[in-house]
């Protein structure tokens, strides 16, 4: 297990295949958790915690609990997508696809 930060993925997209494979290899079960919108995350992992609507006024605290942003649910989750790889066979390469 390990934590990758991509503050950008426009600049992560930019860089070399190698070096994008050394961070992402694409075959590991891999789950994105963005305390915002969903979008885009799919290009880079198996499974996405993030906002699903528009968002909610009150506590920080109070609003990542509600919405998933919490530690013990990316913990959960993340057990939960390696179960199910390990349940359904092989886990998809994301990185096995043309880009054009």
């Amino acid at each position: 297990t390990r934590v990758v930060s991509m503050p950008c993925q426009e600049i992560f997209l930019a860089q070399d295949e190698e070096y994008r494979r050394s961070v992402l290899p694409g075959n590991v079960p891999t789950l994105s958790v963005e305390a915002s919108a969903e979008h885009g995350w799919h290009r880079f992992s198996h499974a996405q915690i993030g906002m699903k609507r528009f968002g909610a006024s009150g506590p920080a605290a109070e609003l990542f609990k509600k919405f998933g942003f919490t530690a013990e649910n990316a913990v959960s989750k993340g057990k939960e997508l390696v179960e199910f790889y390990k349940n359904h066979g092989s886990v998809p390469d994301l990185n096995a696809r043309p880009t054009f």
